[in-house]
């Protein structure tokens, strides 16, 4: 094992000796959110959904950190093939092979130590490095890190593709000189659901058959079976399909358990699961009394555009699309339904703002009105497939645009 876990560690840290993996790595805006955490002693813990590029963001860290870091203080290793080696053992072997105490460790796929939150725990608290933990099991990693290294865990989730970094990707500049090549983008954004991979590919039934099985099927029938006592996955899926077929989905639990039949505690479950697997967003119907918002049902999206595993393109089915993207852009909390069934698809806090999608030519906004007298709220935007202009309080913005953060509406973190 020795020799072995010698090689292993030598093959993963090219920079021991003036080296670095033969990759491209691409910007993209979460690098940015975690800089300035690189010093603060917390560890770092990289979630997210499959095939969002977990790994790159390990490389670029790295990266950042050799412009003004001893490169032999740096540790790179995936428990993928070593399991059963303690994680003592790995640092011990690094550092007799590097000639250095290992300052920052990153430590990929590390759901396959054993005990590893203990583990980890153990070396966090010697106090002597930076520790950064990913893994391709985002839903057992969250779970345990929450069990076992509160308060010492930093988390951030790695998500597909923003349309900002779906244009860099593809090299397509962004500004009013390139409005005609960004818009053209756009459905092949949707289509391709961020994921970077998809990035080029035109194939639809091949980008389907990525996320269905790649990504969706590994969720449902490995990653939460088991961690989960799960009766029937399958159910698991049928859920999804029924939330990928209505983004936006108003859940009663006892009418879905009843289609299901499956228990409504079984159907609580379930959504969890695939709301903390990266499958699902959920939302709450917006109310100035936090208890009454959680009283109400609730509305269900993909946590991805649904356009490329869904392959539906009438104008219906289109609104749904770019609602999710938006509801996934503004990471918002809340959405807003009155008992007369007047909505609002968005609604930001801090300042309040209200922001509808209506992806089609002539959008109404009597939701959005509405919802500005009852919480007197100042101004309300609404997201539109080309109509730009201002008529009175409300901003009328294409959809593109809101993606791009062009305007002030822009994600609210």
């Amino acid at each position: 094992m020795s020799i072995k876990l010698d090689e292993e560690l030598i093959g993963s840290n090219p920079w021991w000796k003036g080296g670095f993996f033969h990759i491209s790595i691409k910007e993209r805006e979460i690098y940015q959110e975690i800089l300035p955490y690189l010093e603060k002693k917390q560890i770092i813990g990289i979630y997210g959904l499959r095939r969002t590029g977990k790994s790159y963001l390990i490389y670029y860290l790295i990266k950042k950190l050799l412009e003004t870091k001893e490169p032999r203080s740096i540790l790179y290793f995936s428990m993928d093939d070593f399991g059963q080696t303690s994680l003592r053992e790995v640092i011990t072997a690094a550092e007799n092979l590097s000639g250095m105490k290992a300052a920052y460790v990153f430590l990929d796929e590390v759901q396959k130590l054993d005990n590893w939150a203990e583990q980890v725990k153990r070396l966090y608290d010697l106090g002597n490095c930076k520790i950064f933990v990913s893994g391709s099991e985002s839903l057992f990693l969250r779970k345990t890190s929450k069990e076992s290294l509160g308060g010492r865990i930093f988390e951030f989730e790695v998500g597909p593709l923003a349309f900002g970094e779906y244009l860099s990707f593809r090299g397509i500049k962004t500004g009013a000189l390139y409005s005609k090549e960004i818009r053209e983008a756009l459905g092949h954004y949707l289509l391709s659901s961020g994921f970077p991979e998809l990035v080029e590919e035109k194939d639809l039934f091949f980008i389907r058959k990525y996320i269905k099985e790649g990504i969706i099927d590994k969720a449902i029938y490995r990653d939460i079976p088991e961690r989960f006592e799960i009766e029937d996955p399958s159910i698991l899926e049928r859920i999804l399909n029924i939330v990928v077929d209505n983004p936006g989905l108003l859940v009663d639990k006892n009418d879905l358990a009843k289609t299901l039949g499956v228990s409504r505690g079984s159907v609580s479950k379930y959504l969890f699961y695939m709301e903390t697997s990266f499958l699902l967003r959920k939302i709450h119907n917006y109310s100035a009394n936090a208890s009454t918002s959680e009283k109400k049902l609730k509305r269900y999206y993909p946590a991805f555009s649904p356009l490329g595993i869904g392959l539906k393109t009438d104008p219906e089915y289109m609104g749904k699309v770019a609602e999710t993207v938006c509801i996934l852009k503004s990471r918002t909390k809340f959405f807003w339904r009155n008992p007369q069934k007047d909505e609002v698809d968005i609604v930001l806090t801090g300042p309040l703002l209200p922001i509808e999608v209506k992806y089609r030519e002539t959008p109404s906004v009597g939701g959005l009105f509405k919802f500005m007298q009852k919480f007197r709220a100042d101004s309300g935007f609404v997201i539109t497939k080309d109509l730009e202009q201002k008529e009175g309080q409300i901003s009328y913005i294409p959809l593109w645009k809101f993606l791009l953060g062009s305007e002030k509406a822009r994600a609210q973190r």
